[in-house]
């Protein structure tokens, strides 16, 4: 099961900076390795001024030290070590049976794609998410393989993710938890999209599970 997921939390490794750096990009490279003794990483960095990413840097109150390893175009890759302060999710994702497959800056935290083993995983670290004080919402869940052939329902993968968002996010609780605008900005669609897939994909329901003239 694969899910992508938004995280949110003062204390994130990085969050000081990415709310400084309104027109950059910040990515984890996962493929480099890490001293998990000094918790090192490795970042690729996306900006039009780099004296900027230096001081949001030097400012970050989740990072000890920094330092430039390679720059080609307008793009840096750092060496990062974490301060004593810099809260992470990903050993939490790790100790789950999860992998982070990407990580990426988004809004004023993190935007990651997960591979987990079922939901059983996922609601977990909903928790410990929740106990942390980590916002954790999910943005879009895939089941692939067997599960996707027994409950295919002639939904489109959109339909899907925006159901799913919606039944998460509490939008068919009453009262709801959250509105077609909040909705619609955590799928990153207009109001009249989301309103849409919701409307198709739940008439794509009804006409495959509870319609019997339609079968």
């Amino acid at each position: 099961m694969s899910a992508r997921v938004y995280v949110e939390h003062p204390d994130l490794a990085l969050t000081d900076t990415i709310r400084s750096l309104s027109d950059g990009e910040i990515s984890v490279i996962s493929d480099v390795g890490t001293d998990p003794q000094h918790d090192v990483y490795y970042f690729r960095i996306t900006a039009t001024d780099f004296d900027d990413v230096e001081s949001a840097l030097a400012a970050d109150h989740t990072v000890a030290d920094s330092s430039v390893v390679l720059e080609i175009g307008g793009k840096r890759t750092y060496r990062i070590e974490y301060s004593d302060d810099a809260k992470l999710i990903t050993p939490a994702i790790t100790e789950r049976g999860g992998l982070t497959l990407e990580t990426t800056s988004y809004l004023n935290g993190w935007m990651l794609q997960l591979q987990l083993e079922d939901h059983d995983a996922l609601y977990d670290l909903d928790e410990y998410a929740r106990s942390e004080g980590i916002r954790f919402d999910v943005l879009e869940l895939k089941q692939r393989g067997e599960l996707d052939d027994r409950f295919d329902f002639g939904l489109t993968d959109s339909q899907v993710e925006a159901l799913i968002a919606a039944y998460r996010h509490g939008y068919y609780d009453e009262p709801r938890d959250a509105s077609l605008e909040e909705l619609s900005s955590l799928l990153d669609l207009s109001r009249t999209a989301t309103s849409g897939r919701l409307r198709r994909g739940s008439a794509t329901l009804v006409e495959q599970i509870l319609d019997d003239d339609c079968q």
